[in-house]
């Protein structure tokens, strides 16, 4: 056996024979500006996972051996570089993205380490939308979890490339060929496993124990060991030859033609190449696997594994190799849709509120594909112009010191300090200051963002919000096409709040800086929403969930110093109509404004509804509600004076429908008249609205949105007098998946049924997402993968697992959030700690008569 031990020490280089083995266990030289890498070198990475699957403990040792810092931050000691808010490092847990750059054998490698609790689930949605590849950190003693599952279908949809690692394998009850199993059955991808475990034998108390002490190199064939005993940081580590004829050989051999076989569907090369070598699976070379293991990982094909022990710094390296060679490129990413709106007077579009607030007076923009091509040097190339910038906003925090800062990922051209940028969403041109990298929560400051590079734009207080495309020509330009003014990517889909908590000030002093601070944070996260009971004046948060909220107050009373106090969550109600209103008029003769509206109601998403389809409907993004311009339905002495060229107001006519549209959401906002609930599912008709255009002595146009409100109110409150039963309330009803084995299946079920109000939809074998023919086909791929022996697990616990596995079973269901809260521990008694559950926004729903009671009077 050749045996070669490798120490590194500080940047020392190792020898040519053995940088060609494991050449990126070298550390980087930092003092190297990682700014000038160039972007074939460079990888967008996300890492995404199940909350405790390790994703932080991993990040924090890709930096250590990066060079980026020089020693290892751990969680439970609260010293970590991407975990830096005190909430995070208080509970141990990933509350917020945090961007990274590190250098990695000649690569720039940006990571963004998301959060893994169902609350944040917004963090990882923004963040996927920038991201070209991902690393999936699974536990192997609990395999394939439900968040798990969840983002990587996220990421799925996306298209979006995935390495897995399976962490922990040195914990006792670790299992990796399991694990492997679940990836390939629940996550329904094939799976090439580019490194094993490798455990030796050590007598404990008399009694022979398998521990993990490093990796098999499937490639290489090579057994990579870490002496952790003589060196914890993870930098000491033995390379060897594997014997012939070993065990160890044997499920080498085994893994390699398992990986050739899965690869050869998708690439010819990689046949050719084995029949070259006399049909013999250990000499096909380790460069041709390699070629071919990226290009199936960057179609999807199939996914390549990784394994080790994060905390006890064994087999990370390995990991941050298959980032560079496998994850893509900027230069090999989906091309992605760009889009760019033209306007005009009419039809149908989707009305963002808080865009209106900054001067979004369009009304019917028509969509249009923006051409995009790939340039095999600079990158994206935009509507042909290879200098055109193009980024997307995804990220806006708050820094102790320099403020309000934006993250960014610049898809096209080149972004520099000290530039002008349009931001299309609002049409405002600013002057760019300065632009950093981000090292946790430390910048560092360059003088440019090239394409494909993950950065930060600062002094954009309420300038840019997330989701805004922000598009630059040069140095001093202030001149844009249409098209490059109005160019849109990859929209974020903010999900609805479900909980709801109230906070006051302490003192009416000390309300001004709550206000402040509660915009502070309402620009940061965009699923947090904010609104005022005009009655009481209270005020309340709205979130993603319990822990959501409480993070939030958190942060209100410790971090922002507001005065206040957090009140008990909740779950968030609406309120809707259950019957349509009787056409209602008001006018005002001295303005000579006059408006005459109705409203009627729906059930399911508001573009799924016939009325999504009328010309003139406009989809409010709050609350799930539609405003409808009915033909005609500006006065005829308004359509006169437009077409005779007798407009004299200051105002034009998108920007006094836009006025109507303000008012209809003010009195939306302002409740039902229940309990003064927001109004959801519901379409507001807008039959005649006239406002004066033929002097230029008018009034504001606040007259019109004032009007628009009083109007709307006064048909609510009508309606309401007439019938009680005209309105009722609306619930969030959430999906459910419940993950149990059969003996406990019948209690669970029941519990659901009684106590949690839910409605089963299905009850099946435990195969993860997706159609009954991709489950079958997961299912079989999953039993013909070959998987080394485990060897952390007894004959009798394997056996025990297997079991568990065979009789697992998802309940899939609907159930009202409010009997779901709490339901975790519920669940856990009745499974003896062994059952599971993911829970996903569905909708809201009307709610029945005697619920109704129950949820006003309990």
């Amino acid at each position: 056996m050749i045996v070669r031990s490798i120490r590194l020490q500080g940047f020392r280089i190792l020898s040519l024979q053995q940088r060609s083995l494991h050449s990126s266990f070298i550390l980087s030289n930092t003092d190297v500006s990682l700014n000038a890498i160039p972007i074939s070198r460079t990888r967008n990475i996300g890492i995404i996972a199940h909350i405790d699957a390790g994703k932080t403990t991993t990040t924090e040792r890709m930096l250590f051996y990066s060079g980026k810092t020089n020693r290892i931050g751990n969680v439970d000691e609260g010293d970590t570089v991407t975990d830096y808010l005190p909430q995070e490092r208080d509970r141990g847990i990933t509350i917020q993205s945090a961007a990274i750059s590190i250098p990695w054998n000649k690569h720039k490698i940006n990571i963004i380490d998301t959060p893994g609790h169902a609350d944040f689930t917004f963090e990882v949605i923004r963040s996927l939308r920038v991201l070209d590849g991902c690393v999936t950190i699974l536990d192997a003693v609990a395999g394939v979890e439900a968040q798990t599952e969840k983002v990587w279908k996220q990421a799925h949809e996306l298209g979006i490339p995935k390495i897995c690692f399976v962490n922990k394998m040195d914990r006792e009850g670790a299992g990796f060929s399991r694990t492997v199993k679940e990836i390939v059955s629940k996550l329904q991808t094939r799976v090439v496993l580019c490194n094993i475990p490798y455990f030796e034998d050590e007598i404990i108390n008399g009694s022979h124990n398998a521990k993990f002490v490093g990796v098999l190199d499937v490639l290489h064939k090579k057994i990579l060991k870490w002496n952790s005993d003589q060196d914890e940081t993870g930098r000491d580590m033995v390379v060897s030859d594997i014997e012939e004829n070993s065990q160890i050989y044997e499920m080498v051999y085994k893994s390699r033609e398992s990986m050739i076989e899965t690869l050869g569907e998708f690439d010819e090369s990689l046949i050719d190449s084995f029949f070259e070598n006399n049909e013999d699976y250990m000499k096909v070379p380790a460069e041709v696997i390699h070629k071919a293991i990226q290009k199936a990982c960057i179609s999807n094909f199939a996914v390549p594994v990784f394994c080790g022990a994060s905390f006890r710094n064994i087999g990370v390296q390995p990991l941050m190799d298959s980032i560079v060679k496998y994850l893509p490129s900027p230069l090999e990413i989906k091309i992605p849709e760009v889009s760019s709106e033209k306007v005009k007077l009419g039809g149908k579009r989707k009305k963002n509120k808080n865009a209106a607030a900054r001067s979004d007076t369009s009304l019917s923009p028509i969509t249009e594909i923006v051409p995009v091509s790939m340039d095999s040097k600079k990158g994206l190339v935009v509507n042909g112009k290879p200098n055109l910038t193009t980024a997307l906003a995804f990220k806006v925090i708050t820094h102790p010191i320099r403020g309000v800062m934006t993250f960014i990922r610049v898809y096209s051209g080149k972004l520099q300090s000290n530039t002008n940028i349009l931001n299309t969403r609002s049409g405002e041109i600013y002057r760019l200051g300065k632009l950093l990298l981000m090292h946790g929560d430390q910048p560092e400051t360059v003088s440019s963002l090239s394409s494909g590079n993950i950065g930060v734009i600062t002094g954009m207080v309420d300038e840019i919000v997330t989701g805004d495309t922000i598009v630059s020509a040069g140095n001093t330009s202030k001149n844009f096409t249409p098209i490059e003014s109005n160019l849109k990517m990859l929209p974020i889909e903010i999900p609805p709040p479900v909980f709801s908590a109230s906070i006051e000030p302490n003192t009416v002093g000390d309300k001004r800086h709550l206000e402040e601070c509660i915009q502070v944070l309402l620009r940061e996260d965009p699923s947090l929403h904010m609104s005022v009971d005009e009655e009481t004046g209270q005020t309340v948060l709205s979130g993603m969930g319990e822990l959501h909220l409480e993070i939030v107050g958190d942060r209100l009373i410790r971090d922002l110093k507001a005065k206040a106090q957090m009140g008990k969550v909740v779950v968030t109600y609406k309120e809707s109509l259950t019957s349509p209103t009787e056409l209602v008029t008001i006018s005002d003769e001295d303005s000579g404004v006059c408006i005459t509206l109705s409203i009627d109601s729906f059930e399911g998403p508001s573009d799924e509804t016939e009325f999504a389809n009328e010309d003139g409907s406009l989809l409010l993004e709050t609350d799930n509600n539609i405003v409808v311009f009915e033909p005609n339905s500006m006065s005829a002495s308004m359509v006169t004076a437009l077409e005779d060229r007798r407009w004299k107001s200051e105002y034009t006519a998108e920007q006094l429908q836009d006025s109507i549209v303000q008012g209809c959401i003010a009195s939306l906002q302002t409740g039902g008249p229940i309990t003064r609930l927001p109004l959801h599912s519901t379409v507001i008709r807008i039959v005649n609205w006239e406002f004066p255009v033929d002097r230029a002595t008018a009034g504001p146009a606040s007259q019109l949105l004032n009007l628009t409100r009083h109007t709307l109110t006064k048909a609510i409150n009508e309606h309401y007098q007439n019938q009680a039963s005209n309105y009722t309330l609306l619930e969030p009803i959430m999906d459910v998946k419940v993950f149990v084995n059969t003996d406990t299946l019948g209690e669970v079920v029941q519990d659901l049924n009684s106590q949690r109000k839910a409605t089963i939809l299905s009850i099946e074998d435990d195969l993860g997402d997706g159609t009954l023919d991709n489950a079958s086909w997961a299912k079989e791929e999953s039993e013909k993968v070959y998987v080394p022996p485990d060897y952390t697990l007894t004959t009798s616990l394997s056996n025990e697992l297997q079991a568990e596995i065979r009789n697992r079973k998802k309940i899939e269901a609907q159930a009202p959030l409010r009997e779901m809260v709490g339901y975790l521990s519920k669940l856990r008694s009745l499974t003896q700690g062994r059952g599971t559950f993911d829970m996903a926004y569905h909708g809201m729903m009307r709610v029945s008569k005697d619920r109704v009671d129950r949820i006003l009077y309990h």
